[in-house]
């Protein structure tokens, strides 16, 4: 490859060179003589675009400490909260049950027709007393009643017959016993001859005895069928009075109709209550109770019965019955024993206290008291993973200590070891 070689010429061997160097830095000269002015401008517009510039950027980016910046807000100082404490004290524990109730009849009955038909007539309404035996109302037995009425005439025909037979055979038994005697005083005349007819007098022993036997015949009574026939009679019109009653409600003791929704003309089925009857003069309470609360109730238990209407006033009464299987009801047939409300007695009269059926009650039952034993607060304990302790605060020291409860209240718990009289507890 062939190389070439720069060889530097000295300019003062150049002809014309020093006069063209020369022309050169006069252009340069006048050159900048004539630019300086326009960058001078150029540069003056670029300075203004760059102050406008910043003015339009926000007062935030050009100045922290203005006024218009809203103040920071300081971050308080966590408040720990100081948890209250509880002193072990020693005095009387009482656990209690309360709940609600209502002023009830101790009887109650619903009633009702045992067969179907449309109402005829009803004698009684909502509110009336009644009294034991009364028709209070009844279905359309028309047919039934003329058939009630052809049977008793059945049956007064068949008594005619029966009584007229019984007074016959009375007769007959009299004349019976008669001809006996006669028969008897014409043996003693013919065995009294002097030459006595022993023919005659075995046909006399023989009339004797005819006559004894047709006594007997009559002693035994008249016709059995006309017996029967009084029974008949009597069985059809017994069947009739029970199809009639059926179709009839009869009060069943005397009492009030709690209700009464019936009309002439309805239609009702059979076994449908319609009506109520109670026994207004002697009331109790009646509640309903859940499992946990009759779980812990015995049947004789005394009770504190507390009239809402009428604060201040509190009545004795007991725990009378209880459904089953935590007493003895609600296990029977009758609707009282099919009642699964816990029924409370009440010792006075209502004519004493002034309450009345259907009064709200607060009952208050006693289910166990202690004296003289250490207590401390629900909140004083605490429960994890089934233990039950306290924390007890020993001087600046806190230490857990394991506890044996025995009652509870809502305000109360009755401690049976782990802690002392006059210790302090912190509580939750």
């Amino acid at each position: 490859m062939n190389v070439i070689q720069q060889t530097s010429i000295p300019q003062s061997t150049l002809p014309g060179c020093r006069r063209a160097e020369s022309n050169h830095s006069v252009f340069l000269r006048r050159s900048a003589l004539s630019v300086r002015p326009l960058a001078q401008l150029i540069g003056g517009v670029l300075l203004a675009t760059l102050l406008g510039g910043c003015a339009l950027l926000p007062a935030a980016n050009t100045d922290r400490s203005t006024d218009g910046l809203p103040t920071p807000t300081p971050i308080p100082t966590a408040i720990v909260p100081t948890k209250p404490t509880y002193q072990v004290q020693r005095g009387e524990i009482v656990n209690e049950l309360e709940f609600s109730g209502r002023i009830s009849p101790v009887l109650e009955e619903d009633l009702f027709f045992r067969a179907s038909g449309r109402v005829r007539s009803v004698f009684r309404k909502r509110n009336d007393m009644v009294t034991k035996g009364e028709v209070l109302a009844e279905l359309e037995i028309d047919a039934l009643e003329r058939e009630l009425e052809a049977a008793e005439l059945e049956l007064e025909r068949a008594r005619v017959r029966l009584q007229q037979a019984e007074q016959d055979n009375t007769y007959a038994i009299e004349v019976a016993q008669t001809n006996i005697e006669i028969a008897e005083l014409k043996l003693q005349a013919l065995r009294s001859e002097a030459a006595p007819d022993q023919t005659a007098i075995a046909v006399q022993e023989k009339e004797i005895e005819l006559a004894r036997l047709a006594l007997e015949q009559l002693q035994a009574g008249v016709d059995p069928l006309l017996r029967s026939d009084v029974t008949r009679a009597e069985l059809a019109v017994t069947k009739l009075h029970a199809e009639i009653a059926e179709s009839q409600i009869i009060a069943s003791f005397d009492g009030q109709l709690l209700s009464m929704s019936l009309t002439p003309g309805q239609a009702v089925d059979a076994y449908q209550p319609v009506a109520s009857l109670a026994d207004v003069e002697h009331l109790e309470v009646s509640a309903d109770l859940i499992s946990t609360q009759m779980e812990d109730l015995v049947e004789g238990m005394p009770a504190k019965i507390i009239l809402v209407s009428r604060p201040g006033v509190t009545l004795d009464g007991a725990v009378r019955q209880l459904p089953y299987p935590y007493g003895s009801g609600g296990r029977g047939n009758t609707v009282e024993d099919m009642d699964k409300s816990t029924r409370i007695s009440i010792a006075q009269s209502a004519q004493d206290e002034g309450f009345a059926l259907g009064d709200l009650v607060r009952v208050n039952v006693e289910l166990e008291r202690k004296d003289n034993v250490l207590w401390v607060p629900p909140q004083a304990l605490r429960i994890f993973d089934g233990r039950r302790f306290a924390l007890l605060q020993d001087g600046d020291v806190q230490r857990r200590v394991d506890v044996k409860v025995g009652i509870e209240t809502p305000d109360r718990v009755e401690i049976e070891s782990g802690l002392e009289e006059g210790q302090v507890v912190v509580g939750q």
